[in-house]
């Protein structure tokens, strides 16, 4: 821990020169996180009438990316995949173990600068989420639905200061919340979310980020700009 601090507190000077960032990059790590109400939502079936289902939180990987094609538009995409630990019980005999989480989308966005530090911008996506492999020894268990549909963000980006960025966004997704009633397996939900970025050298950023919903993430990264 001692060394990679040492290595970015050497990056710092390097940083000092990064500029605002914009919508042209590629980012990648690790994401954590919990889905409500798989519980009660009949889901995730088979086991029996007496079996009772509990989550809890679980981790993957997720990439990213987006190109500006002009000065104030840009593509995007994203994609994630993380497991989700599971207890399942049936009042004798309790069991761990987990299934998939796939999440992504893909759509346009507007950037717009109203100072040389801060920065709104709006998205419009299509979004997707697959819940599957459920994997719970001795149950006979499944889950393998996925719905999509549109999705909408706007946000906020700030250079705090030459090397540190925060952003904070609204986002509506039709698919972000598993359904407890009706014919669809998913509802819709809005989320809000934070990110901090730190430039360890003008086109290398660290970040972490954390987005509060129905289906809550945080995640830890880095983001190559071009």
């Amino acid at each position: 821990m001692l060394q990679v601090a040492a290595a970015l507190a050497l990056g710092a000077p390097l940083a000092a020169g990064a500029q605002e960032p914009d919508f042209t990059y590629l980012e990648a790590g690790i994401i954590g996180g919990f889905v409500n109400d798989v519980e009660d939502s009949g889901t995730i079936t088979g086991g029996g009438g007496s079996t009772q289902l509990e989550t809890d939180a679980g981790g993957g990987g997720f990439i990213g990316g987006a190109w500006q094609f002009s000065e104030n538009l840009h593509v995007f995409g994203e994609y994630s995949s993380a497991g989700q630990d599971l207890e399942v019980s049936d009042g004798v005999t309790t069991v761990e173990g987990d299934f998939s989480v796939v999440r992504w989308r893909v759509g346009v966005g507007y950037a717009y600068p109203v100072s040389s530090t801060v920065g709104f911008y709006g998205r419009l996506s299509y979004d997707g989420i697959e819940l599957k492999d459920v994997e719970v020894s001795g149950f006979d268990l499944s889950a393998d639905i996925d719905e999509d549909g549109i999705g909408g963000e706007v946000g906020m980006t700030w250079e705090a200061t030459p090397a540190v960025q925060l952003q904070g966004h609204l986002r509506y997704t039709s698919v972000g919340e598993i359904a407890s009633e009706g014919q669809d397996a998913f509802d819709a939900d809005v989320l809000v979310g934070v990110t901090g970025r730190w430039n360890v050298r003008p086109d290398i950023a660290l970040f972490t980020g954390y987005e509060y919903g129905k289906i809550t993430t945080f995640n830890v990264g880095v983001r190559f700009s071009f």
